[in-house]
């Protein structure tokens, strides 16, 4: 039994002293843009208007920024980059920097690149072809204002509308499809009771480009799987207002009143 026991030390010792494989390192692809780190990238002109940050009102006169799909992250659980600052350095002249509001996406763009309104690009020197060094911020001066801005309960809000028959809604208050009445998307809707609930708020709602308004009150939620950002569920009677049932979906613009 001696030699066996010892081909079988041996052969465990050989064993632990094999090497190990190399750990395989992740390869990071680039993924939303990060508060204050610094990427580098090309201006492309801003042309697409996606309005893809609904709750903000611009103007492609103003100022602005869009970020590339890569870096914009997403509206509807908050990762978007909606609002932030683009913090620009200039490669030429490293102690200057200008600062421009994201309120869209650019599908255009390539990864860390970034489009510019033209009130932007003025501000700029060779801005068509500069490369930059640019950081995503969280403020700037004046962003009080912006904020106050964001929160002010006039702020219009675009989106689907459908129609639903449900009879019980998520905030236990009593129904029927003859009240002008609204199911919130989850997104928007928050927490169902106590400090910040939507449950029995009114919002003002109209069909875009018509002047025609009603006023409906929040009494349930539209899941995520049915109603995305911006989006709303309207009583029966409350969409009949705008158009017959058959119609299915109307493009609506709302705000909370």
């Amino acid at each position: 039994m001696a030699p066996i026991a010892s081909f079988i030390i041996v052969a465990a010792s050989l064993l632990s002293t094999m090497a190990a494989p190399s750990p395989i390192s992740p390869v990071h692809s680039p993924s939303t843009a990060q508060l204050n780190a610094t990427y580098s990238g090309f201006i492309n002109p801003y042309t697409e208007h996606r309005n893809a940050c609904p709750e903000i009102e611009y103007s492609s006169e103003e100022p602005i920024a869009a970020v590339s799909a890569t870096m914009f992250g997403n509206i509807e659980d908050e990762t978007s980059v909606c609002g932030k600052y683009i913090k620009i350095n200039l490669q030429g002249n490293p102690s200057k920097h200008h600062v421009f509001k994201v309120v869209d996406i650019c599908h255009e763009c390539k990864e860390t690149s970034f489009s510019l309104s033209q009130a932007a690009m003025d501000q700029l020197v060779d801005s068509s072809t500069a490369a930059v060094n640019w950081q995503l911020i969280e403020a700037h001066a004046g962003d009080e204002i912006v904020k106050r801005k964001a929160n002010n309960k006039r702020s219009v809000f675009r989106g689907r509308g459908t129609w639903f028959s449900d009879k019980i809604g998520s905030c236990g208050i009593k129904f029927s499809q003859k009240d002008m009445i609204v199911a919130l998307n989850q997104n928007q809707m928050g927490r169902m009771w106590g400090k910040g609930s939507k449950c029995g708020q009114k919002i003002r709602v109209k069909t875009r480009g018509s002047s025609k308004s009603v006023v409906v009150r929040i009494v349930d939620t539209c899941p995520n799987r049915f109603c995305r950002y911006g989006q709303l569920d309207l009583s029966q009677a409350a969409f009949k207002k705008f158009a017959p049932m058959s119609k299915g979906i109307l493009d609506l613009e709302w705000s909370f009143v």
